[in-house]
């Protein structure tokens, strides 16, 4: 074997696959019908790591034999963290600011850029090897505001500037005859529609200056709320009119084309996504407390935070029906919840891949936000909670999924933006169901995969291994009741790092079967290809004030 990479990996299925060969009743919706070209050859894509991969035989014996059967391949997005950088001082800045972790970053100001360039890489590799779906499991956002949610979707739409769900609510309100000039002061400045993102200069990595946490982020501070009030572009041109003090910034101004037009930098991604909860995604900087009167005070600058979880939701629906699908998961949410009187429940789903032989589940991990001893949905995570949770209610559904899952002979993975491991411990949080119980339930299905997650910023792949009645992964330890005696193995806990904080990768995974009834997970990694950026990040993450694991110097030193 030769030097190992923790990123990459090649891990063996903890289900029995030979079920998957059978076939399948009961509903199926595939999400994309031509990705299964190329099913008997693993992907080979130019911008994938080139570390060795690393075998993994904990639940089972690791080998990718000849003839066997691909059953789905996908992407795995996470935390791209896509930031108004304008806002931040505004609308987003703390005092703590020096010492927290990438709470203003050297390269945020490059974030669409990233994510267009990751959006060109998995096109390219999806010409050869298709991949059938890709799910972005949270923190698409960083400070939580319609226009960046605005941005993400004009980014994977490969368009600019596209009517979304709040702008329609807001003029609807102010009725037709409303004036333009009402309709810009009231609407539209909260969207970035018709204004680029000012962009200061690059910082140079190699200045003293930007070596040291407190010193960068003064810097830094002091250079982007110039850039915004004199509305800076790259190439320096400055035109106050431009300014996004007062008004929230839209894609940058060489992505604000449509893609496949002359010179148009704009990419439009070819692979249909689902969109995941994040705490980033509801919570302003993924932690600050909000509700009333948060809004009304940020009038002046231009920002609309999404305090509730259905302003998220809805933006999803307004899209361009291609890669799809219009909501973008969302619109996989059970019937009869989006149409009853609870607008914080619609934020988990699952779909069905691999020509109905997975289930593919999604959950939402941020804390709700409503604590009901306050007797008031007016006052949203007043304890600043950034950690994972899952209430009562979406743990019931999340068991009858696995069970109608197992009884139409589907194998299961989850997504969600929090692991186990990082789900809140506190018992004064209503209707929490710790990690352990749903690790337990998890694993108390022989169906059972994988658990896909991200908001760590860390590659990991670890097993939840069951033994007797025991199941762990060294960190959460639990019993568990097999619902087949005997056939309960455990499943695999993969995490993937962010787009933006280094080292910048995100994930394929390719999902086989082999002729003994076992199966293969392959989980390469790839990163983006713009050189300057990455610079920036490895800067930003080696002054940044947190310890360093064993796991960060290994993918450090193996970049």
């Amino acid at each position: 074997m030769k030097t190992l990479h923790p990123t990459a990996a090649a891990l063996l299925c903890t289900a029995l696959l030979a079920a998957c060969s059978n076939d399948i009743s009961g509903e199926s919706e595939v999400v994309r019908s031509d990705a299964r070209a190329n099913v008997a050859m693993t992907a080979q894509c130019a911008h994938f790591a080139a570390d060795s991969f690393l075998e993994r035989d904990e639940l089972a014996p690791a080998a990718l034999p000849a003839g066997a059967q691909m059953l789905t391949r996908f992407i795995h997005l996470t935390d791209t963290h896509i930031t108004d950088d304008d806002g931040q001082i505004t609308n987003g800045a703390s005092l703590i600011d020096p010492a927290y972790p990438s709470a203003q970053r050297l390269h945020e100001e490059y974030s669409d850029e990233l994510l267009n360039d990751f959006i060109k890489l998995m096109n390219a590799c999806d010409a050869s090897y298709p991949s059938e779906f890709m799910v972005i499991t949270g923190d698409i956002t960083d400070l939580t505001t319609i226009a960046e949610t605005r941005r993400v979707i004009d980014n994977l739409d490969g368009t600019f500037d596209a009517t979304g769900a709040f702008e329609t609510t807001c003029t609807t309100a102010l009725g037709a005859d409303a004036p333009a000039e009402v309709q810009r002061e009231l609407c539209l400045r909260h969207t970035g529609k018709g204004i680029a993102d000012t962009e200061s200069a690059m910082p140079d990595p190699d200045n003293g200056v930007y070596q040291f946490q407190v010193t960068r982020t003064l810097s830094q501070t002091i250079s982007t709320e110039e850039a915004a009030a004199t509305g800076r572009w790259s190439d320096g041109s400055t035109d106050p009119a431009r300014q996004t003090v007062t008004q929230a910034p839209g894609l940058p101004q060489h992505l604000r084309c449509e893609a496949g037009s002359q010179a148009c930098d704009n990419q439009h991604a070819q692979i249909p996504w689902m969109a995941a909860f994040g705490n980033h995604d509801g919570y302003i900087r993924g932690t600050v407390a909000g509700g009333t009167g948060f809004n009304e005070a940020s009038q002046s600058t231009g920002r609309h935070f999404m305090i509730h979880q259905h302003e998220f939701i809805d933006e999803f629906f307004y899209t361009k029906p291609f890669p799809g699908p219009v909501g973008h998961g969302f619109n996989f949410a059970d019937e009869a919840r989006k149409n009853d009187d609870n607008d914080r429940n619609d934020g988990y789903y699952s779909f069905a891949a691999g020509d109905g032989r997975l289930r593919m589940i999604v959950l939402n991990t941020m804390y709700d936000g409503i604590d009901e001893r306050l007797g008031t949905d007016q006052v949203r995570n007043p304890a600043a909670v950034a950690s994972g949770w899952v209430d009562s209610a979406q743990f019931e559904w999340l068991k009858a999924e696995l069970a109608a899952a197992y009884a139409q002979q589907q194998l299961v993975m989850v997504f969600s933006h929090h692991p186990d491991t990082s789900f809140a411990v506190s018992a004064a949080l209503p209707s929490n169901v710790p990690a352990a119980m749903l690790d337990a339930e998890l694993a108390s299905w022989p169906h059972m995969v994988a658990w896909i997650a991200g908001h760590t910023h860390r590659h990991k792949i670890r097993p939840f291994i069951v033994s007797g009645e025991t199941g762990s992964n060294g960190s959460i330890e639990t019993t568990v009741e097999c619902k087949v005696a005997g056939a309960c193995r455990g499943f695999w806990q993969i995490e993937t790092s962010s787009m933006l904080d280094h080292p910048q990768e995100q994930r394929m995974i390719e999902v086989y079967a082999t002729d003994n009834g076992h199966g293969v997970i392959r989980a390469p990694v790839f990163g983006h290809t713009l050189e300057p950026i990455k610079r920036l990040a490895a800067t930003d993450r080696g002054c940044t004030l947190f310890p360093t694991s064993v796991d960060d110097v290994t993918t450090a030193v193996s970049q």
